[in-house]
């Protein structure tokens, strides 16, 4: 950052004192240099506000540094306890997932995923097995009787037994919760 930036005239378009530009540039370069997230320009156009002020006011300063110091300092800290408040969100959540990529079903699958990761601490090593496999949409008897080495009735009754395992789980929280009343025909419905 140059102290070029800066434009130090009064009201009338004339240079201000040669003291009051020191002073005003020396505050603008230490304001940039401690603030460095603050935007430069409107850094700038304080330091000319208050350069402007100054030269009008030139026989009531003793010290124009340490005056344009006071000033700047407490513009930028104005500024900054003021910020937070006039600050306005762009966007609604809705608009901020679509622009991420979010689609509407990753909650639904999140929770799933939750639910299952849950139910899975509360069953035999057997049923985790089932469970691992109907989730990852191994669901036929046949095939999860293939997978587990067991047949496909002993399969089908398993997998049976693990669909009223889970629902008496979330049964069982739904009256702790007092939300009872929602069948689960379909959990974990299997294909064929």
């Amino acid at each position: 950052m140059g102290w070029t930036q800066l434009h130090l005239v009064d009201g009338e378009g004339r240079e201000v004192l040669p003291s009051i530009k020191a002073g005003v540039e020396s505050a603008f370069g230490w304001v940039v240099s401690t603030y460095p997230n603050l935007d430069p320009a409107v850094l700038a156009e304080w330091a000319e506000e208050i350069g402007s002020a100054m030269q009008k006011n030139k026989n009531t300063h003793a010290t124009p540094r340490r005056y344009a110091y006071a000033a700047m300092h407490g513009r930028v800290r104005d500024y900054l306890k003021t910020r937070a408040s006039k600050e306005t969100p762009e966007g609604s959540s809705f608009e901020l997932e679509k622009w991420a990529g979010v689609d509407a079903d990753a909650q639904a699958r999140i929770d799933r995923n939750i639910f299952f990761q849950e139910v899975g601490t509360k069953l035999d090593q057997r049923d985790q097995e089932i469970l691992a496999l109907l989730l990852q949409d191994i669901t036929s008897a046949a095939s999860v009787g293939k997978a587990l080495g067991i047949s496909e009735s002993a399969a089908a009754k398993a997998i049976q037994r693990l669909k009223l395992r889970i629902a008496s789980f979330v049964s069982s929280s739904k009256m702790k919760s007092g939300d009872a009343g929602h069948g689960f025909q379909n959990l974990c419905e299997t294909k064929g």
